[in-house]
């Protein structure tokens, strides 16, 4: 189940860089395959779990509205956080924000030599924030990385 969700979480960072998208088929799979972990893992849990997914897209749809994150990062997002208790979501939260200013910087620094080169380069025009999203999962769940549940 982990080299599933890896593989997953591996398609929408590759996706999002290059197309700046994250496919909904990759976002169903994930949550699909969060339901499955809190049935066979904690399946007492899982309606926590649920309630703190809802929670998350709902809050989402509202910074979507705003123009602050995508679609497909607020799918994303909201597709993990069925993998995770809702005392952690705060926790995923701040550590997507954390992974998200590396990110971001690491995109102002390439935009930065790009111009030092080419002063008609253009700059860049956003960040595919799956990859803050995936390293900020994987910042709450580093056990996802060594463990091999099919």
């Amino acid at each position: 189940m982990n080299l599933t969700l890896l593989a997953l979480l591996a398609g929408s960072v590759f996706s999002d860089l290059t197309r700046r998208l994250i496919p909904n088929f990759v976002c169903l799979g994930v949550f699909l395959l969060g339901l499955i972990h809190g049935v066979l893992i904690s399946s007492g849990e899982l309606i926590y779990s649920l309630v703190g997914c809802g929670i998350v897209l709902l809050g989402g749809l509202g910074l979507h509205q705003k123009k602050v994150l995508g679609g497909g990062d607020i799918k994303l997002i909201s597709a993990l956080s069925v993998w995770l208790l809702p005392i952690e979501l705060s926790r995923f939260v701040l550590s997507i924000m954390v992974a998200g200013g590396v990110v971001g910087a690491c995109y102002l620094a390439v935009g930065f030599v790009r111009r030092l080169r080419d002063k008609q380069a253009p700059a860049a025009a956003g960040v595919p924030y799956a990859l803050a999203i995936v390293g900020g999962f994987l910042a709450l769940r580093p056990e996802m990385l060594t463990t091999t549940v099919w």
